[in-house]
């Protein structure tokens, strides 16, 4: 199904959970305040095989909050998993309970993980995440990748004058241990969770001089069309690098379709307002084409937000 840009939808990123143990203080709660109660087991099962079947995706990604959190979080996944619709299930963390959760995730039919991952000093770390849990995190992390995760990504938020100086090291640490880093540009807060223009201009870190670099260095550069136009870069440390920078080509690249943990759809992290909940609709057993009209209405609502 296509947009009015005639952007394709082609992944989903579905919000399990609005509760987090963090405070991270780049927070933007995935674009969208909950206005009822989490989607059950069963809800989420059932609208992720809707999603599929409506949009032909085969590419799905949980959230939070914090999705390990949630505690079906294995059953989600697992439901999930046997529906035989997704060929690629990934999942969006902090990391604090992967030692305890990633062999199960693994055997429920978890393909991928991403980790957020800042700061490898503890006091900035903590800083950052509102916890002192760095260690515990990085001794999740040598799990995962024992585990067999591949690939294992890095969200590396960058901020001015708080852990800029430390991109050189997070390149190598990827570079070191076969971790791909995900180097994000700070986005200005959505409107619907009221804006935070005065942190966004504190902490924000223009990247354009960074890839400009990567440009100049990397011994391969891909771009991620299937991904809102996302530059990916292999470095001659063998480090991959894959650079998130809000922009217009950004936004006319994007494929994505969101899910609030209350069921809501929207197709904007910025614009979540434009959303439908299809929360009631889910309780009913209405024909496929009925579900179609809701998803068509909330994929046309979609446009560039740059």
């Amino acid at each position: 199904m296509k947009d009015k840009n005639n952007r394709e939808i082609k992944h989903i990123r579905f919000s399990i959970t609005s509760k987090c143990n963090f405070k991270c203080i780049y927070c933007d709660q995935e674009g969208f305040t909950p206005k009822t109660s989490e989607l059950a087991v069963e809800e989420i099962t059932k609208l992720c095989k809707i999603l599929a079947e409506i949009l032909k995706v085969t590419r799905i990604k949980f959230t939070g909050g914090e999705p390990l959190c949630r505690e079906e979080i294995v059953q989600i996944i697992r439901n999930v998993a046997d529906l035989n619709l997704y060929k690629d299930i990934s999942l969006t963390t902090n990391g604090y309970y992967l030692y305890e959760m990633a062999e199960e995730l693994f055997n429920a039919g978890l393909n991928r993980i991403n980790v957020s991952l800042s700061s490898l000093k503890p006091e900035v770390y903590k800083r950052i995440y509102g916890l002192d849990s760095l260690g515990k995190v990085l001794k999740g992390l040598k799990k995962t990748k024992q585990i067999g995760f591949n690939p294992i990504k890095l969200n590396f938020v960058i901020l001015k004058g708080i852990n800029d100086n430390e991109l050189e090291n997070m390149i190598e640490f990827c570079a070191i241990n076969g971790f791909v880093l995900q180097l994000i540009e700070l986005h200005k807060v959505s409107d619907a969770l009221g804006g935070n223009g005065e942190f966004y201009e504190k902490y924000h870190y223009d990247v354009k001089p960074l890839i400009e670099e990567f440009e100049s260095k990397a011994v391969k550069t891909i771009i991620r069309g299937n991904m809102q136009n996302r530059k990916v870069f292999i470095m001659p440390n063998s480090a991959v690098v894959e650079t998130i920078s809000p922009s217009h080509d950004f936004c006319m690249g994007c494929t994505k379709l969101r899910v609030g943990c209350d069921g809501n759809l929207f197709g904007c992290l910025y614009r979540s307002d434009l959303g439908k909940n299809i929360k009631e609709v889910l309780r009913n057993h209405y024909s496929l084409s009925k579900y179609e009209s809701i998803v068509k209405e909330v994929v046309d609502s979609r446009e560039p937000y740059y």
